[in-house]
């Protein structure tokens, strides 16, 4: 080992710039740096005593241990408590970043099966309805459909009055024995419908009356329990929004709302009183349209709903850049006109099928079986258009609307009108859609279910035009009821393809806020936040540029000191070899000469 005298002598003459810390972590720090260093760390409350005893040291330069960290903060010419801090926040955002990115990444997949998972604990429903929702939505609307166009068959089969009473449960189960049979018979007989329309009819023939107001009401059953239990399921297993929740809970209401809309119907049948003297007994047309726009209704909120759910999940499942994308198209002003032109499209698609059933309830298909004239001109003569007959009020103040709602000439030149406007909207709406600003800012599918709307409406109108030709067949009046339920179907997917979807913005903003703060690490991270924005506005500490350059410059100087450390260890340890040997030849020169 070389001697302590030639260790120092050599190491001021070769390294006169380095202290004897540099090597070495068993030196006291100077008073005054220990003041200067307590003064700053008071700037965040955790001001410690400065330890004195030799530190653990965090690695070897040849036989040679490091400075400590107190040391360091020491000697840096940044402040200690903020470098402090931007390495703990540093560390922490180093070993907590990949959570968050798998929790993100867990949310952003089971979304449409379970929701965020932060709104999951934060409330009993979570952000986003699941996608077995949707699906079940859907299913249901087409059950809807379904009963809608059976529903249609049932009334020109003119088999709705066939049951005269109403049992929810018992009624449930056909007439199992002939005697059962016979009952019902004779129940029917005392209707008014048996006893001007269909006196002679036998047990068989009322048998197929029977059962297709049996099949209609059993599928409106099925239609309530098939919607009330699995939306009781999805709630109580938490697979659905707040909103969607409420959504349910109204939709579920609609159904046995319109199950005594359905029985209030029948009921206006079976009694004499409703009727005018000599007319046909029937069902109230009024009534009839309540129940036809109810099953509307209750299908559109199903439909609408469903794609809502599984829109608003492929967003959310996209990449950022996908979803940000479809949010920014979707959001441009110059789809403003366009929304609104289908939002009124739909609306007026359905008002012209509610004129529909005002036309089924009277019959009146069955008068002017022409097109596009109506007897001599366009329109019936004003006479029968407002004709007295048909007001109840001394002063005829009642005439022009119940001529409107009762006269079935009038009722059907008031369907006319609506479909012909119906057509030429869709057609401003397809030459609307084709236009050079429109053609750019329409997405690719609102452009193509454009093109659904125009070929749904050109056939509706030929299915129209052929039931008013050939007297209302029941083929071709089913698939008239049906068309427009379709029509209307498929303006509701072009509304929702050009819609904002509104939920799904505020869950992506939400995830976006959450990953921005765990990536550049919040509060709970730093010690002191908020002392160290007061030192910072008072210069005593630097901004955030100051704070990057430092996180750059000073793992550079402490690689570059490394650096010049090992050349300065090397080049002493030469001359320390050369002053050994030169001192011992000198000895022994010495030796010689005494000798």
């Amino acid at each position: 080992m070389l001697p302590a005298s030639g260790f120092s002598r050599a190491l001021r003459e070769a390294a006169p710039g380095l202290s004897r810390r540099f090597f070495e972590c068993s030196g006291r720090r100077h008073a005054s740096q220990v003041s200067i260093a307590k003064e700053k760390s008071i700037l965040n409350g955790q001001a410690r005593k400065p330890s004195t005893s030799p530190t653990k040291p965090t690695g070897y330069l040849s036989s040679t241990k490091l400075c400590s960290p107190s040391s360091y903060y020491t000697r840096s010419p940044f402040p200690a408590p903020y470098f402090r801090a931007f390495t703990q926040s540093t560390r922490a955002r180093r070993t907590t970043s990949p959570e968050v990115g798998d929790r993100a990444n867990a949310e952003h997949q089971d979304s449409g099966k379970h929701g965020d998972e932060t709104g999951s604990r934060k409330s009993f429903f979570p952000d986003a309805s699941s996608n077995t929702v949707g699906y079940w939505l859907l299913g249901s609307a087409a059950s809807v459909f379904g009963i809608v166009v059976f529903g249609g068959l049932t009334r020109l089969t003119e088999s709705g009055l066939s049951i005269t009473e109403w049992k929810p449960v018992t009624g449930s189960l056909p007439p199992m024995s002939e005697a059962d049979w016979e009952s019902e018979f004779a129940k029917y007989r005392s209707s008014p419908e048996f006893k001007m329309l269909n006196s002679r009819m036998t047990l068989d023939e009322f048998k197929s009356i029977y059962w297709m107001e049996w099949i209609h009401r059993i599928w409106g059953r099925f239609v309530g329990l098939s919607f009330v239990l699995p939306a009781a399921f999805f709630i109580a297993r938490r697979q659905v929004s707040r909103s969607m929740a409420a959504r349910l809970l109204g939709i579920a209401g609609l159904i046995g709302f319109q199950g005594f809309i359905g029985w209030w119907m029948v009921k206006s049948g079976l009694k004499d009183d409703l009727f005018a003297p000599g007319s046909h007994p029937r069902v109230s047309q009024y009534r009839l349209t309540a129940h036809l726009g109810a099953a509307f209704i209750c299908y559109l909120a199903m439909f609408w709903n469903g794609l809502d759910i599984l829109r608003t999940n492929k967003i959310l499942r996209a990449t950022p850049d996908t979803a940000n994308t479809t949010l920014h198209a979707l959001k441009n002003p110059a789809l403003r006109p366009f929304k609104r032109y289908v939002a009124f499209l739909a609306g007026l698609v359905f008002i012209t099928a509610m004129s529909g059933g005002l036309v089924a309830g009277l019959d009146a298909g069955l008068i002017y079986n022409e097109f596009p004239y109506m007897g001599l001109g366009l329109t019936p003569p004003k006479t029968e258009l407002w004709d007295k007959f048909y007001s109840r009020e001394a002063d005829n103040s009642d005439l022009w609307w119940r001529n409107m709602l009762e006269n079935p000439s009038l009722v059907q030149l008031d369907h006319r009108i609506l479909a012909t406007t119906t057509f030429t909207a869709v057609m401003a709406l397809w030459t609307f859609a084709r236009s050079g600003a429109m053609q750019k800012a329409l997405p690719r599918a609102a452009q193509r279910g454009v093109h659904g709307v125009v070929g749904f409406v050109f056939l509706q109108v030929t299915l129209g035009i052929t039931t008013l030709l050939y007297l209302v067949p029941t083929g071709l009046a089913s698939a008239h009821q049906a068309g427009s339920l379709a029509l209307l179907t498929w303006t509701i997917v072009l509304g929702s393809r050009v819609w904002f979807p509104t939920q799904a913005a505020r869950i992506l903003a939400q995830r976006t806020a959450t990953a921005t703060q765990a990536n550049l690490g919040s509060s709970k991270f730093t010690p002191n936040a908020t002392e160290m924005l007061k030192a910072r506005s008072n210069g005593l500490m630097p901004g955030k540029p100051v704070a990057l350059a430092a996180a750059g410059i000073m793992p550079l100087g402490t690689a570059i000191g490394l650096i010049l450390s090992n050349e300065a260890e090397g080049s002493l340890r030469e001359q320390l070899s050369r002053g050994g040997s030169q001192d011992s030849s000198r000895s022994r020169d010495e030796q010689v000469r005494l000798k």
